[in-house]
């Protein structure tokens, strides 16, 4: 549970100059693994450093609704087992109350009075509606149901006090953003190759979130994540706390170089994505982990970058009546460049497809009325027919663009692997666990840009799950669950990945044609959409644009949105009613 977490551990990796080349180390895959799971702790702080929520009190003379009221936002402190939520406790029930370990998360509450005869005693019914749930290790899972409790007042002293309440920890959604903040712990996708985000909520109060977050970072992956990663830290890694500045760990005294270096990149992209200014300082046992300098940089582990840019090509490509164009210079201002590209023209009608920017492709060919065909290639340089179907989803490929995953007639998930050396193409069956009560069409299938995550929409519903890669080599998406239900409704027509991690989600709503909804599912925004005229049929996303077409054209809207109101046509394309597709780095 969140109140009663033990300090996480963490290790780091040196890359600097005595380093010969952090990037020689980190190109070789292979990582020591660490417990997938972990039970209830504490976040200590290293330094003693005293929670300041700690010191509020109970309003005196307090009504008991607004006692109540004020007990629920001081449920969201988990300091010293709920120290300041027993406040608003009678006595006995302070002792005897055994907080749950997962934090239910309400949109908000409502409090309704019941009939007493006892003036000395007050009764309330609390409803609201669980949104998700905050487990241990800061780690968010949504839901969607009705909550409901009885809870009973007391005069104790002269002052209203609880002497009955369920076990539950419950927060609203506004109490958790005012005591924790979202954060990512990065680990190893299943290749050892890219790093994966693993978003946190770090209670903001009593610890600092460096010292939270490489805690974390050495305990391990959360359960939900846990088959789609791996982690470089050795299993008796512990991080100890920050002393003058430097992030201290012990432990790992038979990890070799290149897995030291490997863990320092999971260090420095932590702390840099939480926006802890670098260089960071990092010992093992005592002296610089990798290498003869203490200091680590962003810049000696960029190969890892968890925020993906593009390397070179187009822009922007579009599809549209069959037809795939590529767009550059799509600055403000700029003349942009136009161009079809020749080499689709060959496949005939394009459906959909998804392209790399080195130009790796899969697409999905209309063959006839009843039937398409899902290809694999590389701009200007030849392609190959992998398989047909009635019909198939929008590819999706995977980080290193070599494999794609498709959807084929609305069920069957399949994975083209092509092979770098002989252009053999291998095609294996995707198994995918769907929550229990979700069993439909998968009309939409998009990979994240670490390949760890996968989000589908089936039927309406916003589903995302990660992705498993068994011994035998077959992947599977698994830990499956329904993201943002009561705001979607069913509604959800569009998705992909934005580089930071959230999703982008057209639907098919008046109010709410186009949202962002977090990486775990915890928040759900409207953007602007004055402009857009539903559904939103298609979304694509870089790291400071996005993209949708509704019922009308192809348009965009630049990151972050703060001052924009309306949607724009993209350059070059206006008037044209084109699906976006951005090159995947």
């Amino acid at each position: 549970m969140m109140g009663s977490r033990r300090p996480l551990k963490r290790n780091t990796a040196r890359a600097a100059a005595s380093l010969c080349s952090a990037v020689a180390l980190l190109s070789a895959a292979g990582c020591a693994t660490l417990p997938t799971s972990t039970e209830p702790h504490v976040i200590e702080t290293f330094e003693g450093r005293p929670d300041p929520q700690l010191d509020l009190e109970p309003t005196k003379d307090a009504e008991p609704d607004l006692l109540l009221r004020e007990f629920f936002a001081a449920s969201a402190n988990p300091s010293v087992n709920y120290e300041a939520a027993r406040r608003y406790l009678t006595q006995p029930m302070g002792q005897a109350w055994e907080p749950s370990e997962d934090i239910l998360v309400l949109d908000t509450f409502e409090l309704t009075s019941r009939p007493m005869t006892d003036q000395e005693k007050r009764s309330y019914q609390v409803e609201g509606r669980i949104i998700g749930r905050l487990g241990p290790g800061g780690v968010f899972r949504p839901e969607n149901q009705l909550y409901q409790a009885t809870m009973e007042l007391v005069l104790e002293d002269g002052q209203w006090r609880i002497e009955s309440l369920p076990n539950d920890v419950v927060v609203d959604r506004i109490e958790l953003r005012n005591h924790y903040e979202p954060r990512n712990v990065y680990f190893y996708d299943s290749t050892g190759q890219a790093l994966a985000p693993d978003r946190r909520w770090v209670y903001s109060a009593g610890v600092s979130r460096e010292d939270a977050m490489l805690n974390m970072l050495t305990e391990g992956p959360s359960n939900v994540i846990a088959p789609a990663v791996t982690n470089a830290a050795a299993s008796d890694l512990t991080y100890t706390g920050s002393n003058d500045g430097v992030y201290r760990f012990t432990g790992g005294a038979d990890t070799d170089d290149k897995t030291r270096a490997r863990f320092a990149a999971q260090v420095v992209w932590t702390l840099a994505s939480a926006g802890v200014p670098g260089p960071y300082p990092v010992t093992l046992n005592g002296v610089p982990l990798v290498g003869e300098k203490t200091e680590l940089t962003t810049d000696e582990f960029r190969d890892l970058d968890p925020v993906k840019t593009r390397d070179g090509g187009p822009e922007l490509y579009t599809l549209s009546d069959g037809a795939v164009t590529s767009l550059s210079n799509l600055g403000d201002g700029e003349e942009p460049v136009v161009e079809p590209v020749e080499s689709f023209k060959e496949l005939g009608s394009i459906s959909s497809v998804d392209i790399g920017d080195k130009g790796n492709y899969a697409a999905v060919t209309n063959v006839s009325d009843n039937e398409q065909a899902l290809i694999l290639g590389i701009v200007d340089s030849g392609s190959k027919e992998v398989q047909r179907a009635g019909s198939f989803t929008r590819p999706t490929l995977e980080p290193d663009h070599a494999s794609a995953w498709v959807v084929a007639d609305g069920k069957g998930v399949i994975r083209a692997e092509r092979s770098t050396a002989t252009e053999e193409v291998n095609v294996s069956s995707v198994q995918v666990e769907l929550p229990e009560d979700v069993d439909g069409e998968i009309t939409v299938l998009r990979l994240s840009s670490s390949g760890a995550r996968v989000a589908m929409i089936v039927d309406g519903h916003l589903v995302v799950g990660v992705v498993e890669r068994r011994e035998d080599g077959q992947r599977a998406v698994v830990n499956t669950a329904k993201y943002a239900e009561s705001e979607l409704n069913g509604a959800a027509v569009s998705v992909d990945w934005q580089p930071d991690g959230s999703l982008l989600v057209g639907t098919s709503a008046t109010q709410r044609p186009i949202v962002r909804v977090e990486q775990d599912g915890s928040t759900v925004t409207a953007l602007p959409s004055g402009n857009v005229s539903g559904p939103v049929v298609a979304v694509a996303a870089t790291a400071d644009m996005m993209y949708i077409t509704d019922s009308k054209v192809l348009m965009r809207m630049p990151l972050p949105t703060r001052d924009s109101l309306n949607w724009r046509e993209v350059p070059g394309q206006q008037g044209v009613r084109a699906a976006p597709v951005v090159p995947r780095p």
